[in-house]
């Protein structure tokens, strides 16, 4: 690796959450999707990666995508998620020193310090200040 992209990759690698999603939005010039900053990273580093060396060769690429077109065609219905926790369940998570409880209510919501909420993630959110998947962050089984 360039002694430049390599830096630009530790870089990368050590930033924290909130930057490595502003980072990505810089990059693109679109609000980032809503998944796991770690991905993004992977993502600005492919493309640094990408920039420095060059992509994927011809034979490489057409074989990838005939294995994309292939497994389109074969693909099969995921199983429905198993079932989370019930009415009444506690969900408890410790983060930055303090313990967080979440109580599962009867139409499937969360009540977190009195609130009602519809979604663990918006809980996780505001817990962490960054975009978390909720159930991963409770861990609760999907």
């Amino acid at each position: 690796m360039s002694r430049r992209c390599e830096a630009r990759v530790a870089a990368i690698a050590v930033m924290p959450q909130p930057e490595v999603i502003s980072h990505w939005e810089r990059e693109r010039g679109v609000p980032a999707p809503a998944i796991s900053p770690s991905l993004l990273a992977r993502d600005l580093t492919f493309e640094l990666q990408v920039a420095a060396y060059g992509g994927l060769d011809r034979r490489l690429a057409r074989h990838l995508q005939r294995l994309c077109t292939s497994a389109g065609e074969t693909a099969r219905i995921p199983a429905p998620p198993a079932p989370g926790p019930g009415a009444g369940a506690q969900l408890l998570r410790e983060w930055n020193g303090k313990t967080y409880k979440v109580i599962v209510t009867e139409d499937g919501g969360y009540l977190h310090e009195g609130q009602r909420y519809r979604s663990l993630s918006v809980i996780a959110r505001n817990i962490t200040g960054t975009r978390w998947s909720g159930p991963r962050f409770f861990g609760v089984p999907r």
